[in-house]
């Protein structure tokens, strides 16, 4: 490419549009560890415990009939 286009080397790839990179022996991981550790900073959570999955996984969802419908021209 550099052939073609004019470009420098900046060296490793590390930090790009807003994601992170980290060289592992496969090749390259993409992650967003420092966005999130910024929202948890930001919003005072750090010290929160953290959670495989924050809902319940494969839960069907089912419309109940005996409630009364809710007017949908509050909502417009």
């Amino acid at each position: 490419m550099m052939n073609e286009f004019e470009m420098t080397y900046l060296g490793y790839l590390t930090y790009f549009l807003g994601m992170e990179f980290t060289e592992v022996t496969q090749g390259l991981m993409m992650h967003q560890m420092k966005y999130a550790s910024d929202i948890l900073k930001r919003f005072n959570m750090m010290s929160c415990n953290p959670s495989s999955s924050p809902a319940e996984t494969n839960v069907k969802l089912v419309m109940n009939d005996e409630e009364e419908l809710v007017d949908p021209t509050l909502f417009k």
